[in-house]
């Protein structure tokens, strides 16, 4: 299973990104601190709880997910720890976004920007991040069917 061992070493080479190094030193300077770990437990507390009724239910009531919303602004403005850490998880889910997308691509081939659902005016930035994802290397051009598009709003104008 060379793929599994291939998985493994990417999350072996991911751990040690500044983005992740950035997040964990985030986390332990939360759970350094009294009172933002007690507070950041909170936030934990009521996010599996969230979490949970998702996967049960898969619909969470809008209150909750709002109270929680509620709940991490409160906390950041009253925490700069656990603003640091929010910060810093953004940041880690920008780059696990890239590394998925980087994954899909190079198992179904590449889209082009003009391929993708979105704003004219992004296009140009997408076409970066599509061209960076590539390293420069042309990939298979990625077919996308009217059966994907299935569910999609697209903006007006779009043609498929």
């Amino acid at each position: 299973m060379n793929y599994i061992n291939k998985a493994r070493e990417l999350g072996e080479a991911l751990s040690q990104t500044p983005e992740i190094q950035a997040l964990k030193a985030a986390e332990a300077s939360i759970m350094a601190d009294t009172q933002s770990r007690e507070a950041f437990s909170q936030y934990q507390e009521k996010e599996r709880g969230i979490v949970t009724t998702q996967m049960i239910s898969k619909v969470v009531p809008e209150k909750d997910s709002l109270a929680l919303l509620d709940l991490k602004i409160r906390l950041m403005n009253k925490y700069p720890l656990i603003k640091a850490y929010f910060i810093q998880q953004q940041n880690y889910e920008k780059l696990m976004a890239m590394v998925n997308l980087t994954l899909t691509t190079a198992m179904h081939g590449m889209p082009s920007a003009n391929d993708l659902p979105i704003p004219e005016e992004l296009k140009g930035m997408a076409q970066q991040i599509l061209d960076k994802i590539s390293g420069g290397n042309p990939l298979e051009k990625m077919q996308i069917s009217p059966e994907m598009l299935q569910g999609i709003k697209l903006p007006p104008g779009f043609k498929s």
